[in-house]
């Protein structure tokens, strides 16, 4: 049996068996019913095809979306993620969950997968109330930042509260939210060059004993190699004086973050940063 669990709103943990013509949508003939601007009058319906569970857009207007992704139409599986307007669903096989031969490992890994690959839209969803009425998410969140001084602030203002609910040390916690600011500030300044139609990507994560956050920036990248020895190998107020002058990285900057992190890690191309702060002070 196919069920369909309600991940958010006052119906979280509700859920649908999944049949043939279950309709979502703001009109009377849908099964299941709301009010919201987010929702069409017939926003999406299930049926059968060739045996497999499917999930379509009801009208040209609508969005669905599948782990994600805006579709028309698709199968759906055990662990799918579906956003259908306001409405966040989980699909649950039975004879998946039930299987005595399934790995339990591998269901909850799959289930974190694709609550990562899930990413909030920071200036329209409100993450502070989302990890209160979903704590799994403070293990764990994914959002997108608009390039733009106002929801850079708010967003490090959540990520503060983030790191502070982990249980990490007051003296971790400075150096955490250190290299939160600066590396976010890079991106914006001068990954993005202040260009507010750009996107930074933050991935939070909590590891258990340390937070790690990746940093994505949409422009064409820097030569992070040669910045990061040449701050190892000269005073920070030197390195920031030559960077500033040559308009590039902040040399003080980055030799906070990189005495700060327990690990810090660009992509090749310098458009990813990877960086992760220890809870706790060695004993």
């Amino acid at each position: 049996m196919i069920r369909l669990e309600v991940l958010n709103t006052a119906f979280k943990g509700k859920q649908f068996k999944f049949k043939e013509g279950l309709a979502i949508g703001s009109g009377t003939d849908c099964q299941i019913r709301a009010q919201h601007e987010g929702l069409r009058e017939l926003h999406a319906r299930f049926y059968s095809e060739d045996g497999k569970p499917m999930v379509e857009i009801g009208c040209d207007e609508a969005h669905l979306y599948v782990n994600g992704r805006d579709v028309v139409r698709s199968q759906i599986k055990h662990q799918d993620m579906l956003q259908i307007g306001p409405l966040k669903l989980r699909v649950v096989d039975d004879t998946m969950v039930s299987n005595p031969g399934m790995n339990l490992d591998k269901l909850l890994a799959d289930y974190e997968q694709g609550r990562a690959n899930e990413v909030y839209d920071f200036s329209k969803e409100d993450l502070f109330y989302l990890v209160t009425k979903e704590p799994a998410l403070r293990q764990a969140i994914s959002f997108s930042i608009p390039s733009r001084d106002r929801f850079i602030d708010q967003a490090q203002s959540f990520l503060s509260r983030m790191a502070k609910q982990s249980g990490m040390e007051e003296m971790k916690l400075e150096g955490f939210m250190t290299c939160t600011k600066e590396l976010i500030l890079n991106a914006h300044r001068h990954g993005h060059k202040y260009d507010e139609s750009k996107t930074i990507l933050v991935r939070y994560r909590d590891l258990g004993d340390s937070l790690q956050v990746v940093i994505s920036d949409q422009g064409t990248g820097f030569d992070h190699r040669t910045v990061l020895e040449g701050i190892r190998a000269k005073d920070a107020a030197q390195a920031a004086r030559e960077r500033y002058q040559a308009g590039g990285f902040g040399g003080l900057g980055f030799k906070l973050i990189t005495q700060m992190s327990d690990q810090l890690v660009y992509n090749d191309a310098g458009t990813e940063v990877t960086f992760s702060v220890n809870k706790k002070r060695p004993e």
